[in-house]
């Protein structure tokens, strides 16, 4: 069965990502800071996204099927925010106003929450891009298991929107300083108007690397170098979450010998 065309989707698309900077920045707001900047980053659940278990308890969740904004606690939804009538600016302040009333102080980073229009969205849009992510997370988690080394989370970064994770062959395990493949799934970037799944390999030695493909991955070198495969040419394959973890399964075992 083929995948959505996400035909038309770009306001759709950008509410979804405002939503996701709200969680991320609520998150960032009582969040320790951990390794390889793990607390700016949120789950990806049955339902939607999450921040996980937050400081001050509970837990926000994006919930897609309803376009909500949930705080739960204990597994019990204590309060639910619809999008309707709302900015990104006026739904963070009305998420902060909720938890002051049950006696919770938040100060989220406000980096990214910089958009004062109405959130607006196709409902029918946002499910279908949730089937796309909730496919491709199912893609990479089998991807993740069968690497070898120490594999970071997989998860969502709301600031580029994308899901990922990065995977350390050798001993260390900094983003910063260690010998790293990268794995992920993006809606869009800075001059890619389209999804694509991506993925690239980096050492302090050798830099990028520049690894030979076969279709339907591309190489990229434009800001970085590494693997590009648009949706748009995937999405029509009846396997497509097999041909997405056996090219960039294809793509580590050549990348970690480079490393």
């Amino acid at each position: 069965m083929c995948m959505p065309a996400l035909d038309n989707w770009n306001t759709t698309r950008d509410t979804l990502h405002q939503v996701a900077l709200v969680l991320g920045a609520a998150r960032v707001g009582v969040a320790d800071p951990l390794p390889n900047d793990l607390h700016f980053s949120l789950d990806v659940t049955a339902s939607g996204l999450s921040t996980s278990a937050l400081s001050i308890g509970g837990e926000l969740q994006f919930r897609i099927a309803d376009m909500s904004v949930v705080y739960a606690r204990n597994d019990v939804d204590v309060f639910a925010l619809d999008f309707a009538g709302h900015t990104q600016q006026s739904l963070l302040r009305t998420v902060i106003a909720h938890l002051g009333a049950l006696g919770m102080t938040i100060e989220p980073a406000l980096k990214h929450i910089k958009f004062d229009i109405p959130l607006d969205f196709d409902p029918g849009l946002a499910s279908d891009y949730w089937r796309v992510l909730d496919t491709v997370r199912a893609a990479l988690a089998r991807l993740r298991v069968k690497l070898c080394g120490y594999a970071t989370p997989l998860v969502l970064w709301p600031h580029h929107f994308d899901l990922g994770f990065l995977l350390f062959p050798g001993d260390g395990q900094d983003e910063h300083s260690d010998p790293q493949l990268a794995f992920g799934f993006a809606p869009f970037s800075d001059g890619l108007d389209r999804p694509y799944v991506y993925a690239y390999g980096w050492s302090p030695e050798a830099g990028y690397l520049d690894i030979p493909l076969e279709s339907p991955a591309q190489a990229v070198t434009d800001g970085y170098t590494g693997l590009y495969a648009a949706y748009d040419d995937l999405r029509a394959r009846s396997d497509f979450s097999a041909v997405i973890e056996d090219m960039l399964l294809a793509y580590a075992r050549e990348a970690a010998k480079a490393l």
